[in-house]
């Protein structure tokens, strides 16, 4: 059954991964139709002894402009119903994949261009990772603030100063190694 749901997964990033149809030289564009030609790596790891995953999008290998985007936005999202391990179950995987589609379609509604990392999902939880101008950090805040006032599954969101994507940099890392 989890195998289902990490297949599933796997299959709905590229529907929900919008905001990277350029070459990995060029700037993000504005939400457009699903590209079917976005590559995710999924990497196992653990934290604190439990099994964790991610799914980082291939795009941002040695991308250039870092710099531009030089503000990580994570938002955090409760897993309410889960297994052992406190990994989503599929009923719950699909809540919070439709949940994640609905935040990254209004993100890019009043953000226009970002990078779209990918997620993490961890004993618990599962978080949303992307990279944002620092100049649109007030519009963020205003279309996830509505958003957490209507879902109890949104935990927190947190922007950080990273211009040189220190926070992702062991998933490229990972994913590079894996791709050589």
């Amino acid at each position: 059954m989890i195998q289902k749901y990490y297949f599933l997964l796997f299959c709905l990033f590229p529907l929900i991964s919008c905001s990277q149809n350029k070459k990995v030289d060029s700037e993000p564009t504005k939400i457009q139709s699903p590209s079917i030609n976005q590559n995710f790596t999924t990497l196992k790891f653990e934290a604190n002894g439990k099994p964790c995953l991610a799914s980082i999008n291939d795009r941002y290998i040695d991308f250039k402009e870092k710099s531009i985007f030089s503000l990580s936005l994570f938002i955090m999202v409760n897993t309410l119903d889960k297994n052992k391990d406190g990994h989503p179950t599929e009923k719950e995987a699909l809540i919070f994949n439709n949940l994640q589609t609905e935040i990254i379609q209004e993100l890019s509604k009043v953000l226009g261009d970002y990078c779209y990392v990918g997620t993490t999902t961890m004993t618990g939880y599962r978080d949303i990772l992307l990279y944002i101008k620092p100049e649109d950090q007030k519009k963020a805040i205003e279309v996830l603030e509505r958003f957490k006032k209507e879902q109890s599954r949104m935990e927190s969101i947190s922007f950080e100063s990273d211009p040189k994507w220190e926070a992702v940099s062991s998933f490229y890392e990972a994913t590079n190694a894996i791709k050589n």
